[in-house]
């Protein structure tokens, strides 16, 4: 079962570091991140107008997260 995850992980850091020229890795990257931080923006901004609702948005909060976890584990797997 380890072998395989290793394989597994060694396959997906070959697809991304041999696979993708710097110019993809580079916009995929400033995709995932400008979607996380309008993400977060948009959870510290909150509703304003609307008092009675709850003040933050939890689900943006979640896609922000998920989204820089992506960008974690692609960092990793480009440089390590």
């Amino acid at each position: 079962m380890k072998t395989m995850l290793l394989s597994l992980w060694d396959d997906f850091s070959n697809w991304v570091t041999l696979g993708w020229s710097d110019t993809t890795y580079i916009i995929v990257m400033c995709v995932l991140g400008i979607f996380a931080m309008v993400n977060i923006l948009n959870f510290l901004k909150g509703n304003k107008f609307n008092k009675d609702k709850k003040p933050f948005k939890w689900p943006s909060l979640v896609i922000c997260l998920v989204l820089f976890a992506i960008m974690a584990v692609l960092s990793m797997a480009r440089y390590m």
